[in-house]
């Protein structure tokens, strides 16, 4: 008699999850947090910033881009079965809630989306289904403060921090270049030019794929359209960081997730907006280096700028959400079918790269 495998357990509803109880925070926040609020590059140098003044216990740089010079490139690692082959590669590792802060299980909503009113038979633009029920919000509580902006040569996106100094985003916000990647800048809980946790710069990208979004996706694109960069600082000391678990299909069309992302639609790009609850409605497998990596179909409100960000579910009473996908593709025709769909990225692939990530850079 054949065995039946044991479905993986489902996170809470997201609706239960957010009528949940604050938690405040246990322990005073550290007296001195050392946050970088910007950096100066001058134009000669190879290594990184080369003028830096403090003061007190805050460092102060110059900004990124004075008189159009650019932060130097970072490394960029790919990785393959082999060089996991031999590490303890974990499906699903814990997060870290830092008791200086509060705990939070919905965010302070400050605005609610612009409902569009959206002719008959024209296209849904910027993959909004109306009506948009997204919220703006600013919080800095835990684990909203584990998001952030992400700018790049290229453009800006959302991440989160999934370790002490591991954010992760889309592998499609990241400008590849022959030997590297270009920079990386990293704001959590960024809100019109505030800071609260200062910045932080990627050293290194970690990928399986390298996605090229000036073209459009593809499925496989799609289905590996994830990376973690290694930061310069142990933001996560501060924010906090999420955990993870591979997705399981037995959730599919289960309202368990919140969506967090930096929409241009609503603000430039300038606050976080929250979209919940939401449900993945279909998976498709792919393959790329002895792994796999789901296309994640839904129909969750995204627009450009959501890329990179978090879906994320709670487990029973776990002080902190796990990752299962990072946004990354909207339709050319936006539908109630996949071929109309939004899309993330996510699955066991994206699993293994954190686990390794975690393991390599801790």
């Amino acid at each position: 008699m054949k065995q039946r495998t044991q479905s993986p357990p489902p996170p809470q509803v997201a609706a239960r999850v957010e009528k949940r109880k604050e938690i405040r925070a246990r322990k005073q926040f550290p007296a001195e947090p050392r946050i970088e609020l910007f950096r100066l590059w001058r134009a000669g140098a190879e290594n990184g910033p080369t003028l830096r003044e403090e003061q007190g216990n805050v460092i102060v740089e110059g900004s990124a881009r004075l008189k159009g010079i650019d932060p130097p490139n970072i490394q960029a690692e790919g990785i393959t079965a082999a060089k996991i082959s031999k590490l303890d590669i974990a499906s699903e590792v814990e997060g870290y809630y830092p008791e200086h802060l509060p705990l939070k299980f919905k965010p302070q909503l400050i605005k609610k989306a612009r409902r569009t009113a959206i002719r008959r038979d024209r296209d849904i633009p910027n993959s909004v289904f109306t009506p948009d029920t997204r919220y703006i919000f600013r919080d800095t509580s835990f684990p909203w403060c584990t998001t952030g902006k992400v700018v790049t040569e290229d453009g800006s996106c959302t991440g989160t921090m999934v370790g002490r100094r591991l954010m992760l985003t889309a592998g499609h916000c990241i400008k590849w270049t022959a030997n590297g990647a270009g920079w990386i800048k990293f704001t959590p809980s960024y809100y019109n030019g505030d800071t609260p946790f200062g910045v932080a710069w990627g050293t290194r990208v970690i990928y399986w794929q390298k996605p090229d979004g000036s073209d459009g996706l593809s499925d496989q694109e799609t289905a590996f359209d994830y990376v973690v960069v290694v930061l310069d600082s142990f933001l996560g000391d501060l924010t906090g960081y999420t955990g993870y678990r591979a997705y399981s299909d037995s959730w599919n069309g289960g309202n368990y997730w919140q969506q967090i992302g930096y929409p241009g639609d609503l603000s430039s790009g300038e606050r976080p907006a929250f979209f919940s609850p939401g449900a993945i409605a279909t998976v498709q497998s792919k393959s790329a280096s002895g792994q796999t990596g789901y296309v994640m179909g839904h129909f969750m409100d995204t627009a450009p700028g959501h890329s990179g960000g978090p879906y994320w579910g709670w487990w029973g009473e776990e002080p902190w959400p796990r990752v299962v996908g990072t946004d990354s593709a909207s339709p050319n025709t936006p539908g109630n079918d996949t071929s109309g769909d939004n899309e993330a990225g996510g699955g066991p692939a994206l699993s293994s790269l954190i686990s390794y990530a975690r393991t390599n850079y801790p």
